[in-house]
């Protein structure tokens, strides 16, 4: 890890659905009592409020990484518990943020990271939103594209059967499609000829797709109430930092696009940070790169499917600054 000015405020980055997968930051979990206590913590609630085990849902016996993890009621409390239990853990350490970044589900985490609403508040509601759509919304796709926004424009085919989801960096968006069009969106993308990712997650989020689901969630959130945070959450919905959270923002931040490169730029312009991407895989540091490459900031992924989990966090560890 490279030496940063002291003057860089620190930035805790929340990544959303599709940064998930089986037996994510297991090494963490087995070598790290503050993340394994949140983790049993959050274990616990879920059990009692929605009858499943988190913990054995992403570390059950039988599951590879590489397998889908795509069962959404599973994985989104998942999502949440691991990035929020590793924020605990470097402030367990003396790493404190001096912003929060939250995109998509990661602004839920943010947000309670940075005392917007308790932990077990934060976890009951983004627990029941899986139910919410299933009931109200028709089954969609998000494809993460590594290409412009413009590739929209220049295929009727996804002008037409597509919405952009998100913008994450220059060279890099998320496409939204109902799950009838999804075959022709990925046969287009392959004549194309460039490169994606089909998300695991079986809504198309960020898009007209899921407007059938808007009053049964706001009626699932409606008696969230919501704090001053203790650090400014930055929000990719808005691409600025959040004034004030109600619950007609939670659900923009469902419903509409993922600003994230304009989110950076914002931060940028304000003299750059160190970004900690404390997403599963490391995503947020990966679109980062390809637009910040000759910048004066810093980007530190923590954990990755393929393994070092340990050794970026004990490096992390030594040279964090309270």
């Amino acid at each position: 890890m490279s030496s940063v000015s002291p003057s860089l405020p620190t930035v805790f980055c929340f990544a959303g659905q599709g940064s998930q997968y089986y037996h994510m930051a297991g090494d963490v979990m087995g070598e790290h009592a503050v993340f394994r206590q949140w983790m049993e913590i959050g274990d616990e609630i879920v059990r009692n409020a929605e009858g499943f085990s988190p913990l054995e849902a992403i570390y059950g016996a039988g599951r590879k990484a590489s397998e889908p993890f795509d069962r959404l009621e599973h994985s989104h409390p998942s999502l949440f518990l691991v990035q929020f239990a590793l924020a605990k853990l470097l402030q367990a350490k003396g790493i404190k943020p001096d912003m929060l970044l939250g995109v998509s589900l990661g602004e839920f985490v943010a947000m309670s990271v940075a005392g917007m609403f308790p932990f077990e508040t934060a976890l009951r509601a983004v627990a029941r939103q899986p139910k919410v759509f299933a009931e109200t919304a028709p089954k969609g796709a998000l494809i993460a594209v590594l290409a412009p926004e413009t590739i929209r424009e220049a295929s009727p085919v996804l002008a037409e059967a597509t919405e952009l989801a998100g913008t994450n960096a220059a060279a890099h968006c998320v496409l939204a499609c109902p799950a009838s069009e999804t075959g022709r969106v990925l046969d287009e993308l392959r004549r194309l000829d460039v490169a994606f990712q089909q998300l695991p997650v079986p809504f198309a989020f960020h898009s007209r797709w899921v407007d059938s689901a808007k009053d049964a969630y706001l009626a699932a959130v409606a008696d969230l109430s919501f704090e001053t945070p203790f650090w400014p959450v930055w929000s990719a919905c808005l691409a600025a930092p959040v004034e004030r959270m109600d619950g007609a923002l939670t659900w923009r931040i469902v419903r509409d696009g993922m600003r994230l490169r304009d989110t950076f730029s914002a931060i940028e312009a304000r003299g750059g940070a160190r970004y900690l991407d404390l997403s599963p895989s490391g995503s947020l540091a990966a679109v980062l790169r390809q637009d910040l490459r000759d910048g004066g900031s810093e980007i530190v992924p923590l954990v990755s499917p393929f393994g070092g989990n340990l050794k970026r966090l004990s490096a992390l560890f030594g040279v964090g600054r309270a």
